[in-house]
């Protein structure tokens, strides 16, 4: 089907949206003063050894060393390597990188590390065993992926983009010789950019409201593909295409904990540090037995949290609570819908299936923060836990502050929201010496106490 991309330049950030029909597939976000580690290919030094964690601290010319781990590999301390950033730096967790490189084209995604040769999962059957057939033969020790673009490429197109990455590559490992330093060598491009490589053969229109960012994307598909340049579009008032694209109920859906389904149940979703948590519940029974009614929403649910983990970027270990299920066919059931949902995002995700409390066990490559927590912060009221006092123990703390340490008449300060629960409480107290006041600037959590004389 036909997408669409909008790209919003702010003063440090570009929102980057991208649509199928008037759904909103991806929300992506860049920061326009940070460099891009995921993807960038770079020189790197081993500094290290980290025989505990197996594998090795390496210095890429940034400010801290990143992390790669060794899957049979021998390297020590003074090696210079080739590494690609696989992890952006996450709360204390740093970079994180592989030696497996991969260089992304139109048609193929080139591996020259590896011997595999894998196809876009969204290819027909046909398709696929064509391309193989086609590629095979041209291959020296080396991998790639065939995307799905791929299939209505010619095949001296493929050849040629395969001849290209091929010599980028070995561009790239020269600089291994010679006098050197660790440094950024390929940079991987910015998601908006980034999105267009990944879906260039289906976009019908490309819409920016920054002039600069127009003039990269228009640079960038002169030399990429110039039969786009037709369908990009400045459009001056970033107001206009949030309304005509409804992008701004968009970010407000991807932000939403917990999300409604058609037939009336609901998913609950919860990130944490350590892992991401989704919870299925019932709607309305409309079948025979309890086992039917837990499949049907089931159904529905697999394939709304499928899309959110595309759509806010999930990572890392993903358990899904799913209504009890007792037969197998029907768990098998819920994995295969999964996994068609998913689509060519299949290829970051890891399902493990079902525990025995009947918890879905997935993973999904986690490259950096999610949507969620690169436009969130830490609640300043609640210290980062994502919950107020309750105004039973807001006005308890308050009433034995002014019990202990208070004689005479005093001022209670209190933030907007909370006079009614505190009046409430002095009255019930009878602390007829206490005036209750409403402050707009107090923080929820906190009051102030004053003296009266």
């Amino acid at each position: 089907m036909a997408k669409k991309l909008v790209v919003l330049g702010l003063k440090n950030d570009v929102f980057s949206f991208l649509l199928e029909g008037d759904e909103v597939l991806k929300i992506r976000l860049d920061s326009k003063d940070r460099k891009r580690v995921v993807g960038s290919v770079f020189l790197g030094k081993v500094k290290r050894l980290a025989k505990g964690m197996g594998g090795v601290f390496v210095d890429i010319g940034l400010d801290k060393e990143a992390y790669l781990p060794l899957k049979g590999e021998m390297l020590k301390v003074g090696d210079w390597i080739l590494v690609q950033g696989l992890r952006d730096e996450l709360g204390e967790k740093g970079i994180k990188l592989t030696n497996r490189i991969k260089i992304p084209g139109k048609y193929i995604v080139y591996m020259p590390e590896t011997q595999e040769v894998k196809c876009s999962s969204k290819l027909s059957t046909e398709d696929k065993c064509k391309l193989l057939d086609l590629i095979k033969e041209d291959l020296q020790n080396e991998g790639v992926i065939l995307r799905t673009a791929s299939a209505r490429a010619s095949k001296e197109d493929i050849l040629r983009e395969l001849q290209q990455l091929r010599e980028l590559y070995q561009s790239l490992k020269a600089k291994l010789r010679g006098n050197k330093k660790p440094q950024l060598l390929l940079e991987e491009l910015p998601q908006y950019l980034g999105l267009i490589r990944s879906h260039w053969s289906d976009l019908e229109g490309i819409f920016c409201n920054d002039v600069s960012l127009w003039h990269q994307i228009s640079s960038f598909l002169e030399g990429f593909e110039p039969s786009l340049l037709n369908k990009l579009y400045y459009v001056k008032d970033a107001s206009a295409l949030a309304v005509s694209f409804g992008l701004r109920e968009a970010l407000k859906r991807a932000l939403q904990k917990r999300l409604w389904l058609k037939g009336g149940g609901y998913i609950v979703i919860e990130e944490t540090e350590a892992m991401t948590v989704i919870d299925v519940n019932s709607g309305d029974a409309c079948g025979d037995t309890q086992e039917e009614n837990a499949l049907r929403t089931n159904l529905e649910a697999v394939k709304e949290i499928a899309k959110q983990i595309i759509l806010r970027d999930l990572g890392g270990i993903i358990m899904i609570d799913f209504i009890d299920m007792k037969e197998q066919g029907n768990k098998d059931k819920v994995i295969n819908v999964l996994k068609e949902a998913l689509g060519e995002d299949l290829c970051n995700v890891q399902i493990y299936g079902f525990t025995k409390l009947g918890v879905l066990e997935m993973a999904r490559r986690k490259s950096g923060k999610s949507l969620t927590q690169m436009l969130t912060e830490d609640c300043p009221h609640c210290n980062g836990s994502g919950r107020v006092k309750g105004d039973n123990l807001y006005a308890l703390e308050l009433g034995l502050d002014i019990e202990n340490h208070c004689a005479g008449f005093v001022e209670v300060y209190v933030p907007k929201g909370r006079k009614e629960a505190v009046e409430s409480y002095i009255k019930a107290k009878k602390m007829d010496h206490v005036v209750v006041i409403e402050d707009e600037n107090l923080d929820y959590n906190k009051y102030e106490i004053r003296h009266v004389r």
